[in-house]
């Protein structure tokens, strides 16, 4: 076990002797860093003249919400919601860029949009004309839009009863919270986990395909555990180090987030972000989750570039192709309206990223199983990432070293 140990050391320092890669590594730790507080630079303008800082302003934003925390969800705050807007007089400009707005409606803003997604309204005036009667039937008229949500899609009818039935465990009424530090904290890790993808492929290509260009290969494969125990500590190492680097690069997205926005409402529902969600889940179960998938999405990476690795024979074409298969999905946009094609481009390590996997309307109907995507990319990067190791450790085995 000893001697396992050792081997597992010496390929950390294999993929961690080059100054390059330390700076790497080191760059990419700062730039997940500086991108979690990058929204917050800068200024925020109206007509030419700096009005606050992009931190003043989350700032405010943040103590009006915390002054309004605790309430409930309800017609009386939503009706407080429709007075402040109303202060405002129409404009051909951006409405926020008035002073009624900076004074009244503001405060109100995130209330506002959930009002407009629950009441399917796209303006001031159509938000003005909502009675009393349609206030207090607030949960009702938003159930009834996730319903036609989920009903206009080209889901099954089993596919669609089951999205309904788990629209209906959402727990009403919602009691209204700050929960910025979580909404950074989604659009952050969809860049971690892209920047997590691009370096395992850079630092792994090398584990397998270094040894052909280095001529060690031979060597390697008549030693004593060349053909077994060496290449299980390739393949463990290409793993862990996958797994090691999404969490240090979680943690610090975490914490540099939580420190700069707040880190309460982890308890609060994720329809504060996604008022039309169907998922009955918090706002820290989402993150969990989202963590979790970003992981295996990792791990799946991983996996393929030392399949590539131990197959190609060189670093650079590793690379090459995982940087295309990383970057290119992310250009390609699959219309939901062909589900089957929808859910397979889901499949794509890139694409698993994306919180629409946990927090949106669909259910897979997988022959007969439903599940749901979040579970069904889980599923599918597992498995797929099990088969490709086999095949990864025979490409390496017997390979002609000649």
């Amino acid at each position: 076990m000893n001697s396992y140990y050792e081997l597992v050391k010496f390929e950390y320092r294999k993929i961690l002797r080059k100054r390059s890669t330390i700076i790497t590594l080191l760059l990419t730790v700062f730039l997940t860093a500086f991108s979690c507080v990058g929204p917050l630079m800068g200024n925020y303008y109206i007509k030419g003249e700096v009005l606050e800082s992009n931190y003043d302003a989350m700032k405010k934003d943040r103590e009006y919400i915390r002054g309004l925390s605790g309430r409930e969800i309800n017609s009386d705050i939503l009706s407080e919601t429709i007075e402040a807007y109303s202060h405002i007089i129409p404009t051909d400009g951006k409405y926020t860029d008035t002073d009624e707005y900076q004074q009244y409606a503001r405060p109100y803003s995130e209330i506002y949009y959930m009002i407009r997604k629950a009441y399917n309204i796209n303006d001031l005036e159509e938000m003005s004309s909502l009675t009393k009667e349609n206030l207090n039937d607030f949960y009702t008229t938003r159930q009834s839009m996730v319903e036609k949500n989920i009903e206009d899609t080209t889901m099954s009818s089993t596919e669609k009863a089951n999205s309904v039935n788990m629209s209906r465990e959402v727990k009403t009424p919602f009691i209204y919270s700050y929960s910025g530090g979580y909404t950074r904290f989604f659009s952050q890790m969809y860049i971690t986990a892209i920047l997590i993808c691009f370096i395992c492929s850079v630092c792994i290509a090398p584990l397998f395909a270094g040894e052909y260009t280095d001529r060690m290969d031979s060597l390697i494969l008549s030693s004593k555990y060349g053909k077994n125990k060496i290449i299980y500590t390739k393949l463990f190492t290409g793993i862990s180090f996958s797994i090691l680097l999404s969490i240090v690069l979680a943690v610090v997205s975490y914490i540099m987030v939580m420190t700069f926005y707040g880190c309460e409402s982890g308890n609060s529902p994720i329809q504060f972000l996604l008022p039309l969600s169907i998922r009955p889940f918090t706002m820290r179960q989402v993150a969990m989750m989202y963590f979790v998938i970003i992981l295996f999405g990792n791990i799946l990476s991983t996996s393929l570039t030392m399949m590539l690795s131990a197959k190609l024979k060189s670093p650079f074409i590793v690379i090459v192709i995982m940087t295309v298969i990383t970057i290119f999905p992310m250009f390609v946009n699959i219309s939901e309206d062909v589900l089957w094609i929808y859910h397979l481009s889901n499949l794509i390590p890139v694409n698993m990223f994306y919180l629409d996997n946990i927090t949106g309307i669909f259910s897979v109907d997988l022959f007969g199983l439903i599940l749901q995507p979040y579970e069904l990319i889980l599923v599918f990067a597992i498995v797929i990432s099990v088969i490709l190791l086999p095949f990864t450790y025979q490409n390496f085995k017997n390979h002609n070293c000649i």
